[in-house]
């Protein structure tokens, strides 16, 4: 595999991380929490001793603090890196408390796939491949997992045809995500793309307006920094005004 194409499919991981999956439903009770409140909870679990908790609900909400502040709030890549090393490493001992949580192989993939994004691995079919393991392990525990059939649908449009790239099996996966979750606006903007990247930019537009129109149900303060304007500056490069109205 050459350098282009390994980092490209690990730099994949980075649009699927604005919601946990599964089992992490208490963040339910929190869902009005901003990065600085976030920053407070995990400054407090790391005091508490919680990556060397054999409890897995900590174990699984610390790395998904590291995760959302990794790609949501942090800006300098070393702090970036940092919080999602350690966030593969505790979604790691929680795999290895238990390996049939579903959410415990999200959390893993998604660290790990950002972290090594960043460090920019040559060698980067190992990783692929363990990736790609946790994914298909993600969807045998759980088949309607959201964040799961994203990934699928990324890695199948980012890599080229011998190392298994599927331009089809891409946009059925991207559209099985949103089928499932309307409101998941990182497989909305990846649907885009792809309608784009295939000369389709009416159908692209439409789900670059949705991402706009129908904001996520939870961590609202992701998609205000991340996917609005990724979802703004598309729009604007194919030459469609944003809907002021609501979603029809």
């Amino acid at each position: 595999m050459n350098h282009y194409v390994g980092i490209r499919v690990l730099s994949l991981m980075i649009g699927v991380l604005s919601l946990p999956c599964g089992a992490l439903r208490g963040e339910d009770l929190i869902d009005q929490q901003y990065p600085e409140d976030l920053e407070r909870e995990l400054a407090s679990l790391v005091m508490e001793g919680a990556a060397n908790s054999t409890d897995l609900t900590r174990l699984l909400r610390l790395a998904g603090l590291y995760l959302d502040l990794g790609y949501g709030l942090y800006v300098d890549r070393e702090q970036k890196l940092a919080a999602f090393q350690e966030g593969a490493r505790v979604a790691q001992k929680a795999l290895d408390l238990r390996e049939s949580s579903a959410d415990t192989h999200f959390l893993y993939a998604a660290n790990l796939g950002s972290a090594a994004e960043l460090e920019g691995l040559v060698a980067a079919a190992l990783t692929i491949k363990k990736l790609k393991e946790h994914v298909h392990r993600l969807l045998e525990l759980d088949p309607q997992n959201v964040q799961a059939h994203h990934m699928l649908g990324r890695m199948y449009e980012e890599l080229p045809w011998v190392l298994g790239g599927d331009q089809e099996a891409a946009v059925e996966h991207l559209l099985k995500a949103v089928s499932l979750d309307d409101h998941y606006a990182p497989a909305r903007l990846d649907l885009g793309k792809w309608y784009l990247k295939h000369g389709h930019p009416q159908e692209a537009a439409k789900e670059f307006l949705k991402v706009l129109e129908m904001p996520p149900l939870k961590k609202q303060w992701i998609w205000e920094r991340i996917h609005r304007p990724q979802a703004q500056i598309l729009l604007r490069q194919i030459g469609v005004s944003e809907s002021p109205g609501p979603p029809g």
